[in-house]
């Protein structure tokens, strides 16, 4: 979430294992977490903090890791760090952020995969659903360069996905948001996607991580003891996917599956986010989690306040209620001058999110 103007006050008189801050700003320019634009993506500079304050020998878990922004972050404190999650084109991107990569065999392979891809003959249309966004030479060189891209290392398919969305705002004169796409504005302007994917690669390739790799799953939460050892997991830190809010492959998401040929509607059934079976989903996530965490360990959820239907949810009420831990100490921010402005102003309601932690050390499991 890149939001800013923070104010944050705790709910708990508990002593907790780790403090969390104040920030007037809470987006990095200058990281490796702009590559891709993921709706809901949380901040990089609060993710830092709080990993900063863990061991940095023990075992991090983010069984929502969307594009891999904790697992990042917890990777460069020198921690084991593994991701989940159920969106395949978030754990390319999430792959991207956190596998070790050449910068020269980088360089290298971005200009032949160029050349080659101004060589080819006739390559597959773009889809019309996607094709309307683009000017027809921009999307022909998009096309061209999926049509190579099979044997790219993550980072640069991470580059090569963030660039179309690039593209496509650049294409509709930036007059989208970098996270939500607006109406189609003609003329369509031609873009040159070569250089945009060579700026993308470039700009990012500076923050990749020198460190032990991290372990990226593309599986269901639900079921996460399956490839995680019981008890193997010291820390989980998590922003659980919102209920009945982010559609996870809608907007710029959309255009890049459809360029790529994935099923949305499968992938999107696939993720936890339906309000009607949130609930029900969302349990049995996390009795799967608890069942791969330490007795001693740590879990530090980022929740929201959602309007659902007309009525307010309190985030840290609803995981309060189904977590299968106990007595969580909570801190609650609110958030002012965010691009949820326009929503919090029709639903009546204020933009705050909250923290919770619960220490399975000091008798948090039920």
């Amino acid at each position: 979430m890149q939001e800013h103007g923070v104010s944050t006050r705790p709910f708990s008189d508990s002593s907790p294992r780790i403090t969390l801050r104040h920030f007037d700003k809470v987006s990095n320019p200058k990281s490796i977490h702009g590559i891709y634009p993921y709706r809901g993506k949380m901040s990089a500079i609060d993710a830092a903090h709080i990993v900063s304050q863990l061991p940095s020998d023990s075992v991090l878990l983010d069984p929502f890791c969307g594009t891999g922004t904790i697992v990042y972050e917890a990777q460069a404190h020198g921690m084991s760090a593994i991701g989940v999650d159920n969106n395949p084109l978030a754990c390319i991107i999430a792959r991207g952020k956190t596998e070790y990569v050449d910068h020269e065999t980088v360089h290298s392979l971005l200009t032949t995969s160029i050349q080659s891809a101004r060589l080819q003959g006739r390559v597959p249309l773009m889809p019309d659903s996607a094709l309307r966004y683009f000017h027809p030479e921009t999307a022909d060189q998009i096309m061209r360069m999926v049509s190579v891209s099979a044997h790219l290392p993550d980072y640069l398919l991470a580059a090569l996905y963030g660039s179309i969305c690039v593209a496509a705002r650049a294409c509709n004169g930036w007059l989208w948001t970098s996270t939500s796409i607006g109406r189609i504005n003609e003329p369509l302007r031609n873009i040159d996607f070569y250089a945009t994917l060579v700026r993308k690669a470039r700009k990012h390739l500076e923050f990749t991580n020198k460190g032990s790799p991290a372990i990226i799953h593309t599986h269901d939460t639900r079921s996460i003891h399956e490839i995680i050892p019981e008890k193997s997991v010291d820390v989980v830190y998590a922003s659980p996917p919102y209920f009945d809010a982010l559609d996870y492959t809608g907007y710029y998401t959309k255009i890049v599956l459809e360029i790529l040929g994935l099923d949305r509607a499968s992938i999107r059934d696939g993720l936890i986010q339906r309000f009607a079976t949130y609930e029900e989903e969302m349990r049995s996530a996390l009795t799967s989690i608890d069942r791969v965490m330490s007795d001693e360990g740590l879990i530090i959820f980022v929740v929201g306040d959602r309007m659902v239907r007309r009525k307010l949810i309190r985030g840290s009420d609803f995981f309060s209620d189904i977590a299968p831990w106990a007595n969580p100490y909570i801190v609650e921010r609110e958030y002012t001058n965010t691009a949820s402005g326009l929503w919090d102003s029709i639903n009546s309601t204020k933009r705050k999110e909250q923290v919770l932690v619960w220490d399975l050390a000091e008798g948090g499991r039920m």
